[in-house]
């Protein structure tokens, strides 16, 4: 347990374990050895939620980072992409799929999306051709990351640019869901 998380006005370690809970759920979906893909982005702010020990208990064997080309070899049944919702990154996902089809390897793959699920990366997948080879397509809800005791971070880099720029509201619609979470979990 995070101590330096519990001694505020609100007991931020609830998000955390709330957090944990949601990706030890996701793991035990995908039965067996598993080897995990990092979109780079994201394992800072998974580093927050998920040291290296829980993803052990989980059968995490293989962790590697996004990257265009082949897949590093791993003898594992899984593989699970953990990605923003990025048409680029579907790009470089696809290609890693057809390098593992071409090598007849049987393995599963899956996809978690973080923070939302996009409909779009669905689209791109599916152009491409390797939609039908994932087995869960998922996402992770990660929309506040509780760093200590009195701060969180949404860990949203382009929110000021899409928000005031562009005038794309999502942001905002994120942290209130992220608020509301909060809320909820801290009536308990």
């Amino acid at each position: 347990m995070a101590a330096h998380l519990s001694y505020g006005r609100v007991n931020l370690n609830i998000l955390r374990e709330a957090a944990r809970k949601e990706l030890r759920e996701f793991l035990d979906k995908c039965a067996g050895s598993k080897a995990i893909v990092w979109d780079e982005y994201l394992t800072g702010p998974f580093g927050l939620i998920a040291q290296y020990s829980l993803l052990k208990e989980h059968e995490v064997e293989k962790m590697f980072t996004l990257k265009s080309g082949r897949l590093p070899s791993a003898d594992v049944k899984n593989i699970i992409f953990f990605v923003r919702p990025r048409l680029e990154l579907m790009d470089i996902i696809a290609e890693n799929v057809f390098s593992e089809d071409k090598m007849h390897s049987p393995r599963d793959f899956h996809i978690l999306f973080v923070p939302r699920r996009s409909m779009l990366c669905e689209q791109r997948l599916k152009e491409q051709g390797v939609l039908a080879s994932f087995i869960n397509i998922d996402e992770y809800i990660l929309d506040l990351i509780p760093y200590d005791g009195d701060l969180l971070s949404m860990e949203y880099e382009s929110a000021f640019r899409e928000c005031y720029l562009e005038n794309d509201q999502t942001s905002l619609y994120h942290t209130a869901k992220g608020l509301m979470t909060l809320q909820a979990l801290s009536l308990f």
